[in-house]
């Protein structure tokens, strides 16, 4: 009789996270507002653009742009694993399960498949974030574009590795 209580509370705690759920879902919201601000910011950049057409301000588009592209790509980040952590602890989202293909994206039916959607858009931020510094920086010497060269030939090499493999039957 304990026993069936206590595994009828320790099942239902489950529920608890719901509040994860919302946590990360509202904290999706917050930052897909500030992409929205980053991007009217660059909207104002472009109209200085075309009217003053400085280096400086092409630069400053350029890093905004990736700042955006950052910034949806957290929002991205946070949705997935609140989607996740609902599939996983409390129920299946039937939506998310339909017949046609684009539903099956957020499928997720364990805490591997989780940790891999979240680990490539993480690989994908990652990936913005060095594409930023090096537009940032000014090589000073020869072994600085090849530090440069094999860093890009490294996250190629992480994106193959990430790039899902058909079973062939």
């Amino acid at each position: 009789m304990v026993k069936r209580i206590f595994e009828s509370l320790l099942w239902s705690s489950r529920y608890s996270v719901v509040l994860g759920v919302i946590s990360c879902l509202i904290a999706a919201l917050v930052v897909f507002v500030a992409g929205l601000k980053d991007l009217l910011h660059m909207l104002h950049l472009i109209v200085d653009y075309t009217e003053i057409g400085t280096m400086s301000i092409r630069n400053e588009l350029v890093l905004v742009v990736i700042e955006i592209l950052d910034t949806f790509l957290l929002g991205a980040v946070l949705l997935i694993f609140a989607f996740g952590l609902y599939e996983l602890f409390i129920s299946n989202l039937k939506v998310a399960n339909g017949s046609d293909s684009e539903g099956k994206i957020l499928n997720i039916s364990s805490i591997e498949s989780l940790k891999t959607k979240l680990g490539k858009v993480i690989l994908m931020m990652l990936i913005i974030k060095l594409f930023a510094y090096f537009s940032k920086i000014e090589p000073e010497s020869a072994l600085d574009l090849v530090y440069m060269s094999v860093s890009v030939v490294l996250v190629a090499l992480a994106l193959m590795l990430t790039k899902s493999r058909k079973k062939t039957s």
